[in-house]
């Protein structure tokens, strides 16, 4: 697999103060990362992934984001785009209007990798990010959340990437992957559910309960405090995560130390490596990457 990772700006990363998004909760405005462990926490990931018997493609953090206005969300890749993982790529249209110029600048980064291109129509009704998606091709099913997607969003998406079912889940995280992942087995199929069950609604929990018993898997309950966390408490991120065939790449172990156990005993590992500093922002492991 190809995995796609921005770098850096040359700049430094929002090193005159982080914005601050109404619905990104984790996003600590003002807040300046440590410079040399942020670039050693996105050294640590890109090693993961190599050392995992993964490729990983740098794009160049663009320079027209990285002027006196800086926009510095660009380095969170997986938000502007989600691939078939066989040559085809959907642009999205993000939720967030000032970062809507990085729909358009990643098109050039994907046409030079020859891949074809899908452009989400520009309507009000058409709404998407890819922090809001999980795409487990073996067993073409999307997962896409509620919150920066619009259902019109998710549904174009669906279509493009012609995936046999869709998987709706609503919660309070303003991404999908701030409270829910998927882990793979071995072969690339679905072998766990990871989810914080107390911030999804109702009828997300019957879907996805519905899912697990048809594939014949777990699923993992965990607390807000391993998902976003809470209005008191900013939680570790330990679901986002990037799940490769028999490894789940993630910034914190979960809580419950169990579900590490259980993990391995379906024959999937978990690799921690830190994002300290990119939290800072309300990003870490499955915002930094995207398969391709």
């Amino acid at each position: 697999m190809k995995v796609a990772i921005s770098k850096l700006p040359d700049s430094g990363w929002w090193s005159k103060g982080m914005p601050k998004y109404n619905d990104n909760p984790a996003m600590i405005e003002s807040a300046i990362p440590n410079l040399k462990l942020l670039n050693e926490e996105r050294t640590n990931l890109k090693n993961v992934i190599l050392q995992n018997g993964h490729d990983v493609i740098e794009f160049d953090f663009p320079d027209e984001l990285d002027r006196k206005e800086p926009k510095h969300d660009f380095i969170f890749i997986r938000d502007s785009f989600i691939s078939d993982q066989n040559g085809t790529a959907v642009i999205l249209s993000a939720r967030q209007p000032t970062r809507r110029i990085e729909n358009t600048i990643v098109k050039k980064y994907l046409r030079s990798l020859n891949m074809d291109i899908i452009q989400m129509p520009n309507s009000p009704d058409l709404k998407a990010d890819g922090g809001e998606f999980y795409l487990c091709k073996k067993d073409n099913i999307l997962f896409s959340g509620l919150k920066r997607n619009s259902l019109q969003g998710a549904q174009f998406v669906a279509e493009q990437l012609k995936v046999k079912s869709m998987v709706l889940i609503e919660g309070e995280g303003f991404h999908l992957d701030t409270y829910f992942t998927p882990a793979l087995n071995k072969r690339g199929r679905i072998a766990a559910l990871i989810v914080c069950l107390k911030i999804i609604s109702d009828d997300s929990k019957k879907r996805i309960t519905k899912l697990a018993k048809k594939l014949n898997v777990p699923i993992f309950d965990i607390p807000p405090d391993d998902a976003i966390g809470s209005e008191e408490k900013i939680g570790s991120f330990a679901a986002n995560a990037l799940p490769l065939p028999g490894v789940l790449v993630h910034p914190n172990r979960f809580s419950d130390k169990t579900i590490g156990t259980k993990l391995l005993n379906i024959g999937i590992e978990q690799v921690i490596t830190p994002t300290s500093q990119f939290q800072l922002s309300g990003g870490s492991v499955h915002c930094l990457t995207n398969e391709l």
